[in-house]
C-alpha cells in the first residue's frame, strides 16, 4: 500500500510537470532534507496503516490529532517559530483530549491501560513522525518548488519500499494490481497523496497547518461509530472535540 502510494504520486506529479512544460530542479543540498522527508513519511504511513488495520479508528485519529504538538520543537529550529499566548494553551487542551480517551466505562482515567493497546501506541509514533515531518516538509517548500520536491521525496521512497517488497512479497506485489485491490490502492493515493497541505506549509508555519488538518480526528470518531460499529462514541468524540478545540488555539496562537 505504501509502496504503491509513492509510486503513484511519482508518475503524477511527474506528468503534470511535463505537461505543463516547467522542468524538475532538485539542489544538490536539498537531497539530504528529501531523504529525511522521505524517512519521516514511510514510517509515518507504515504506523499509520498498522494502528488502522488492527485497531478503533476512533482511538487513531485523536491520538494522531497529537501531531502539531511534535512540529513545535522542529519547526523552531528548522523555521524559527513557535507559539504564542493561546497556542500554548492549545497544546494542553490537545494532551487533555487525548488523555479522555483512556476513560473506562467508570469514567476513570486509564492511561496505562490505553498506551498499552497497539493500535495507541502505532498511532502516537506516527503523531509524532507527522509532526516532524510537517516541519521538514515547511523547510524544503520554502526551499524548492513544490512539484519537483514532490517527484524527488516519492521516488526516494518509492525506490527502496520497491527492493524491499520484490524479494520479500512478489506475489502480493502482483495481487494488488488485481482490478478490486487495484481500485482500494489508487482510492488510498489519491486521498493520501493531496497536495494541498504541502502548499499550505508554503504559507503558514508547520503546527499551524498541522493543526488544521487534525480537525478530522472528529469525524473518525463518527466514522468508527457508523461503519465499524465502534462503542463509546460520546466519550470519544468529547476527547476528540478537546484536541480540535487545541488545534484551532494553536492556530489562534500564531
Amino acid at each position: 500500500m505504501v509502496f504503491w502510494t509513492q509510486a503513484v504520486g511519482v508518475t503524477g506529479w511527474a506528468l503534470g510537470i511535463w505537461v505543463t512544460g516547467t522542468s524538475i530542479h532538485v539542489p544538490a543540498h536539498m537531497w539530504g532534507w528529501i531523504a529525511l522527508a522521505a524517512l519521516c513519511a514511510g514510517v509515518y504511513s507504515y504506523l499509520l496503516t498498522r494502528a488502522s488495520s488492527r485497531g478503533d479508528i476512533s482511538i487513531v485519529g485523536p491520538v494522531l490529532a497529537l501531531a502539531p504538538i511534535f512540529s513545535i520543537l522542529p519547526d523552531w529550529w528548522l523555521t524559527d517559530t513557535l507559539p504564542r499566548g493561546v497556542g500554548w494553551l492549545g497544546v494542553g487542551l490537545s494532551v487533555v483530549g487525548t488523555a479522555g480517551l483512556s476513560r473506562t466505562p467508570t469514567r476513570r482515567l486509564d492511561l496505562r491501560a490505553f498506551f498499552s493497546r497497539g493500535d495507541a501506541l502505532d498511532a502516537l509514533g506516527s503523531a509524532f513522525f507527522l509532526g516532524v515531518l510537517a516541519a521538514v516538509d515547511r523547510r524544503n517548500v520554502l526551499a524548492m518548488s513544490v512539484p519537483s520536491y514532490f517527484v524527488a521525496a516519492y521516488g526516494v521512497l518509492a525506490v527502496p519500499l520497491l527492493a524491499l517488497v520484490l524479494p520479500r512479497a512478489p506475489r502480493a506485489l502482483g495481487a494488488s494490481l488485481g482490478p478490486t485491490q487495484l481500485a482500494r490502492v489508487l482510492g488510498h493515493a489519491v486521498i493520501v497523496l493531496s497536495a494541498f497541505q504541502v502548499f499550505a506549509l508554503a504559507l503558514a508555519p508547520a503546527a499551524y497547518v498541522s493543526s488544521i488538518r487534525r480537525g478530522s480526528a472528529v469525524f473518525t470518531v463518527l466514522l468508527g461509530s457508523a461503519i465499524f460499529k465502534e462503542e463509546g462514541m460520546a466519550g470519544r468524540l468529547a476527547a476528540a472535540l478537546l484536541t480540535v478545540l487545541g488545534a484551532v488555539c494553536l492556530v489562534l496562537g500564531r
